[in-house]
This record gives structure tokens, C-alpha cells and sequence, in this order.
């Protein structure tokens, strides 16, 4: 306790030397989280999910959020959609972890996509009114996009799962 207070935490040397090594990518896996987080938004958006992600034209910031960003790392990794329910967005979050999309998760950043639904988790102590008056629906699942290599082919895959609960309606084969 006194030396932590003196000096402050500190890291044990194989966890340093891990944050140490994984900083020097860093920027790629920053990249990649962008790029497909992009490419997800803007097809759910076209499927006529209510999506939310500042690279998209229809974000309320989105022209604040292109003068401050930089351009060569987008508009980051973190997404939305509206499930409609917390009954559906668990449903769809539940199928799309046995389908091995990504995990229900908390946690910001992973590899591997991560979705949790905020408003019964990370923000379950704000009060409904609060929740509602900040737009963070019972149905609203929170993403924060991996790092796959073939994006078109996991976006494919969310879309069947999106079928598959009732949150799209179609064909659940295309």
C-alpha cells in the first residue's frame, strides 16, 4: 500500500512489455476498427436500421465530427442500431454470439466485435427519462467493431441474424 501510494500503479514487466508491443499496431487496428465500422453503418443504414455513427451523412454532428476528425483514421469503431426491444436486441445479440460474430460484452475494444445493449447495462443506473431524453432506447445495441478481414461477409452474416429475429423483414435466405 505505501509503496503504490509513494509511486503510484505500476505495471508488472509483462504487461508493460504487452501494451508496449501491441502500441506499435495500434494505428493499423485503429484503421481497420474505422473502415469496417464505416461499412456496417452505412449498410445497416441502407437496410433502414435506425443507425447511429458519426460518419454517416445523416448524423446530427456529422459535419463537427469531420472537421475534428482525422481523416486518415474515420470515424472509429463504434456503432448503433435500434433493435426496437430490449427483448429483440437480446435475442439478436444472443444469435449472433452463436453464430461466432463477436461477444456480448461490455468492454470498448476487443479484435473481435463486441455489442451490449447500454441502457439495461453500462447506463442501467440513469434514470428512464434521462435514458429516453438522451435517445438510448431499450432496443439499443451498442457495437464496437473488429477487426475482420472480409467485412462483407460478417455484415452477411449480421444481416441473416437480423432476418432470422424479425428486426428485417425478407427473405431469410438472401
Amino acid at each position: 500500500d505505501g509503496a503504490s501510494m509513494l509511486l503510484g500503479a505500476t505495471l508488472d514487466s509483462l504487461r508493460a512489455s504487452s501494451i508496449l508491443k501491441n502500441m506499435r499496431t495500434l494505428h493499423i487496428r485503429m484503421k481497420q476498427h474505422s473502415l469496417n465500422a464505416s461499412f456496417l453503418a452505412n449498410k445497416f443504414e441502407a437496410d433502414g436500421l435506425k443507425t447511429v455513427y458519426p460518419g454517416l451523412q445523416s448524423h446530427p454532428s456529422h459535419e463537427l465530427f469531420t472537421s475534428m476528425m482525422n481523416t486518415e483514421y474515420g470515424f472509429g469503431g463504434m456503432l448503433t442500431i435500434d433493435a426496437g426491444s430490449l427483448e429483440k436486441a437480446n435475442e439478436l445479440m444472443e444469435l449472433m454470439q452463436q453464430k461466432n460474430i463477436g461477444y456480448l460484452a461490455v468492454s470498448l475494444g476487443f479484435y473481435k466485435t463486441l455489442f451490449s445493449a447500454p441502457g439495461s447495462s453500462t447506463s442501467s443506473e440513469i434514470s428512464e427519462d434521462e435514458q429516453k431524453e438522451m435517445g438510448l432506447s431499450d432496443g439499443l445495441i451498442r457495437f464496437s467493431i473488429g477487426l475482420d478481414n472480409d467485412i462483407s461477409r460478417t455484415y452477411e452474416l449480421m444481416k441473416w441474424c437480423l432476418k432470422e429475429v424479425g428486426i428485417l423483414q425478407g427473405d431469410r435466405n438472401n
